[in-house]
C-alpha cells in the first residue's frame, strides 16, 4: 500500500534517456541561482542538496514546475510526492503578502502577511451543506486565527458572522 519502496537499479535500456533527463534537470537547477549556474559553468559537480535547491528557488519564482509519477491506487509515488511538496513547494513565509482591498474603502489597499499576529483574513472558496453537520464552509486561511465561538466580517454579506464549530477536514 506505498508504505514500503524498492530502490533499484535503472534498467540499461532507459539508463541513456535517464541521464539526459537527469542532464536537463541539474542545467534547470543551475539557472535558477548564480552561485549554482557559476559552479555548473565551472564544470563542478552539483550536490543534490545544491539541486534541490535550486529546484525550489525555481519552483518558487515560478519558472520550473516539478513533475513526478505516482498512482493513488495502493497509493504508489504518494511518499515522493509529499516529500516533493516539503521540499519544493513554498511555505506561507516564502511567499510575499497577499494584497487586498479593505471592506470599508474599495479604495484601500490591504495587506496581509502569512502570521498569527495580523488580524484574521481567510477566503471561503466553497461552501456546502452537510446532513450531518450543517453548513460548512471550506476557508484558505490568510493571516490571524479563529476559534470556535468567535465572530469574523464577511464582506460578501457585509455583516459579522459567528463561528460555531470549527473542523479540519481529512479525506477518507
Amino acid at each position: 500500500m506505498g508504505t514500503t519502496m524498492d530502490e533499484t537499479d535503472i534498467p540499461a535500456e532507459l539508463r541513456e534517456m535517464a541521464e539526459e533527463y537527469h542532464a536537463k534537470m541539474v542545467e534547470a537547477a543551475a539557472e535558477c541561482d548564480d552561485d549554482l549556474m557559476m559552479k555548473y559553468l565551472d564544470g563542478e559537480e552539483l550536490s543534490t542538496q545544491e539541486i534541490m535547491m535550486g529546484l525550489r528557488k525555481g519552483t518558487i519564482a515560478g519558472k520550473l514546475n516539478p513533475v513526478l509519477c505516482g498512482t493513488s491506487y495502493r497509493n504508489k509515488g504518494v511518499q515522493p510526492l509529499l516529500d516533493a511538496v516539503v521540499a519544493y513547494m513554498p511555505s506561507p513565509v516564502d511567499i510575499p503578502a497577499i494584497k487586498g482591498v479593505s471592506p470599508d474603502d474599495a479604495e484601500v489597499v490591504v495587506e496581509r502577511k502569512p502570521s498569527d499576529d495580523e488580524p484574521f483574513s481567510a477566503l471561503a472558496f466553497k461552501t456546502v451543506v452537510d446532513p450531518f453537520v450543517g453548513k460548512l464552509a471550506f476557508c484558505r486561511v490568510y493571516s490571524g486565527k479563529m476559534e470556535a465561538g468567535s465572530y469574523a466580517f464577511n464582506s460578501t454579506k457585509g455583516k459579522r458572522e459567528r463561528m460555531g464549530r470549527i473542523v479540519q477536514m481529512h479525506a477518507n
